[in-house]
């Protein structure tokens, strides 16, 4: 029997705090391939090269309740954006046994709107700097 991931535990950490009120997230890893023909094949040879890291996230704006260290707003991101720093970031459930992913990204759009009878919504997305790295979420 699979057992699933929980959809509602996954989520973005930006400097190891967690996006307030975080709706959704996603994260992409593309390959770079390089194709080459030559007068000795017919059709296309692929040969991968590098990856990259990109993501989006969106989350419900909020002032962080007092006390909590453990989130970060998205006037904290902002700050960050606007200030071009390089966030360390993991992706992952925070669940014993399952995946994370960390890297290193950029923001490099933030979005922020609402529709009138509904909360204020902000899209984030980044770029990744260097290298991602896979491990499992230990005890």
């Amino acid at each position: 029997m699979s057992i699933f991931y929980q959809g509602k535990l996954l989520r973005f950490k930006f400097n190891s705090k967690k996006a307030l009120h975080a709706t959704n997230c996603k994260l992409t890893i593309s390959s770079k391939l390089e194709e080459i023909a030559t007068k000795d094949t017919d059709g296309t040879v692929v040969i991968p090269s590098n990856y990259s890291i990109s993501g989006s996230t969106e989350v419900l704006m909020a002032k962080l309740p007092e006390g909590d260290t453990t989130h970060i707003t998205t006037d904290d991101l902002l700050d960050m954006q606007l200030a071009g720093t390089e966030i360390p970031m993991e992706f992952t459930t925070g669940e014993t046994g399952d995946f994370i992913y960390t890297f290193n990204a950029y923001i490099d759009n933030f979005d922020i709107g609402a529709q009138t009878g509904e909360s204020v919504k902000v899209s984030i997305s980044f770029k990744g700097n260097g290298n991602l790295t896979k491990e499992t979420v230990s005890a």
